[in-house]
């Protein structure tokens, strides 16, 4: 079966506070749109998302994420944001890019693996890429990714491993044109992981929640857009009347031809500019995108959380290990 390309790559980054996620999707997107700093505290609080439109026509979505598995937040801190993750990413992530800081890993990043096993089943692996910040030191001591790996703790050697060697490398305070080229080589791995999934994203019970919400969002949308084309036509109507009715009174007023003539184009400048008016307001309402209004009601109202999470639990078929302990908080949120 051919392999083809989606029009839109949807990449959720995890990584633990300080790892430089916010950076690096800054980098990606090409605008300091994710908050981030130097000081190993937390800047993103609720998970964020942006786009942009690659060379090829292809749409870019990165998700950020403020460290869904922190030990440090609370049950129901953590199932909230991953029920937003969950959403912003609907129908489901391309790719998971794991964040790591050269030169330090922890106890916490060496079980990242694994929550997102228990959360999303074990084939999550085959979607996850890792990202090293800080290669800036790489260049300093003068080596490669590879051979750095190969002085590092067994666990990050055997995480590499899980993740059949998918990693790249980027220094996000790089000069224009070498940032440029480490963009570039992780947009070449996250398309070489889609090559490789032919073309699907990652998929399972939590995300068609999310999507049936999705769905529900998309008629209510279809629904105010048929709503308003039909007063468009009602307006289109009214002003055809209009004109033809004045018209008809400029006949009646027996004018001089040049003032007849006159007021005949202003009759039809002024039909001209409403219609125009008109066709400017169904541009945009063919224009309107419910999936970026759908993330944007997603990464700013609670409410929308809700919907996800009822979507979730009627779904609910045999949901991960590591949801289960997590979703008694989460009914109790929303119920």
């Amino acid at each position: 079966m051919p392999f083809t390309s989606p029009e839109e790559f949807r990449t959720v980054m995890l990584g633990k506070t300080g790892a430089g996620k916010s950076a690096t999707g800054n980098s990606l997107l090409q605008t300091k749109l994710f908050k981030s700093n130097n000081y190993g505290a937390s800047v993103t609080v609720n998970c964020k998302f942006g786009n942009r439109y690659l060379d090829n026509g292809k749409k870019l979505v990165v998700i950020d994420t403020p460290g869904i598995f922190d030990t440090r937040k609370s049950n129901l801190e953590t199932s909230k944001e991953v029920i937003r993750c969950i959403g912003l990413s609907s129908p489901g992530p391309h790719v998971f890019m794991f964040v790591l800081k050269i030169g330090r890993f922890t106890p916490e990043e060496k079980e990242t693996i694994q929550h997102l096993k228990d959360l999303f089943g074990e084939d999550v692996v085959d979607y996850v890429i890792l990202v090293f910040t800080g290669k800036d030191s790489l260049d300093y001591d003068d080596i490669t990714i590879h051979e750095h790996i190969q002085h590092c703790p067994p666990e990050l050697q055997s995480l590499v491993a899980q993740c059949h060697g998918r990693i790249a490398t980027i220094n996000n305070r790089a000069k224009p044109a070498e940032l440029e080229m480490d963009v570039k080589a992780i947009l070449n791995l996250m398309a070489e992981i889609v090559r490789q999934n032919g073309g699907k994203y990652y998929t399972g019970e939590m995300f068609e929640g999310a999507e049936r919400a999705y769905q529900e969002k998309l008629r209510l949308i279809e629904e105010e857009k048929n709503k308003k084309e039909r007063e468009l036509e009602e307006k289109a109507r009214k002003i055809e009347e209009e004109a033809e009715r004045k018209m008809r009174e400029l006949e009646e007023l027996k004018l001089e031809q040049n003032e007849e003539k006159e007021e005949l184009e202003r009759i039809k400048r002024r039909q001209r500019q409403k219609e125009q008016e008109l066709e400017d307001e169904r541009e945009k309402i063919r224009n309107i995108d419910a999936r970026q209004e759908y993330r944007e009601d997603v990464a700013a109202k609670d409410g929308a959380i809700v919907d996800i999470a009822r979507g979730i639990e009627k779904v609910g078929r045999g949901i991960g290990r590591g949801v289960k302990d997590a979703w008694n908080g989460i009914v109790g949120w929303f119920s």
